[in-house]
This record gives C-alpha cells, sequence and structure tokens, in this order.
C-alpha cells in the first residue's frame, strides 16, 4: 500500500468514524467531507459515509430520547442553543387574530399568544430560538418576540 493510500484511509477512518453513531454526527461526517478540497479525496468521503448509512438507521431503531440522551447528554444543550434564522414572506391571521407567519424556508409558524401590541412584517428578517421549557420564540428584535409552535 503506498504512503497516500495509507494518509487517504487514516483520514477517512478519522473522518467517517463518528458518523457510524447518529444522525447529527451523519451531518458531521458530511460536513468533514463536503469541506474536503482535492476531488478524490471528498468522493471517497462521501463513498466511505454512504456505506455506514444501513448501521446508522439500525442504531436508530427503537432510540428512545433517553438513551439518546446518555450517549450525548450536551446534544440537547447544543440542540437548545441552535437558531434558526429566516425572512418572513407571507404573513397572515389566524381565526383568533393571531398571526400566521411563513418564513423563506417554506416553514409555517403560528403565535401561540396573541400580541396586539407586537407588529411585524413581510421581508422581515427574523429568527427562531429556544426558550424555557422547551418553548419556541419568533424574534425580530429584543423587543419584538413572540412564541411560536410549527405547523408545517
Amino acid at each position: 500500500m503506498s504512503t497516500a493510500k495509507a494518509c487517504l484511509g487514516l483520514l477517512l477512518a478519522v473522518a467517517i468514524k463518528p458518523a457510524a453513531g447518529t444522525s447529527d454526527s451523519l451531518a458531521d461526517g458530511m460536513r468533514r467531507c463536503a469541506s474536503q478540497s482535492d476531488q478524490a479525496q471528498r468522493l471517497a468521503c462521501f463513498d466511505a459515509l454512504a456505506t455506514t448509512l444501513p448501521k446508522i438507521e439500525a442504531d436508530r431503531f427503537g432510540l428512545t430520547a433517553d438513551i439518546a440522551r446518555k450517549r450525548d447528554p450536551e446534544a440537547e444543550r447544543r440542540a437548545e442553543e441552535a437558531v434558526l434564522p429566516g425572512k418572513i414572506t407571507a404573513l397572515r391571521q389566524g381565526p383568533r387574530g393571531e398571526y400566521i407567519f411563513t418564513l423563506d424556508n417554506q416553514q409555517v409558524w403560528i403565535q401561540v399568544e396573541i400580541e396586539p401590541n407586537k407588529k411585524f412584517a413581510v421581508g422581515e428578517t427574523v429568527h427562531i430560538e429556544h426558550g424555557a421549557m422547551g418553548s419556541l420564540w419568533l424574534a425580530a428584535d429584543k423587543n419584538r418576540m413572540t412564541r411560536v409552535t410549527r405547523i408545517s
């Protein structure tokens, strides 16, 4: 085996090994593969990653939230820190007067509590962030935040 092939094998083993565990590490593996500048190495990385998919699917079968938390206790904290940026592409009112937001990623969110003093507009840049006790908030700025639930 040539030195180049041995180095490539080691690189792939390091890049792919974490991807065999969960879908989050699969995404990490895909990011690592995509960051490869050499086309041959990038293709080899993706090919190796693809061979792990059946194992990943089998590993996720029957996986409960409790087991996932035990495997990666920091994953929940990382997910809660995540923010979904977007732009309001459509805005309408629901039957009770609550806002229904359509974002540029085609997700639709509805305001949980009617807050007539908080105004939003089509074209406005917003983000969805996590709040206390699993709540989700749509925020345009610190003064205009409203609790939302995704409906599609």
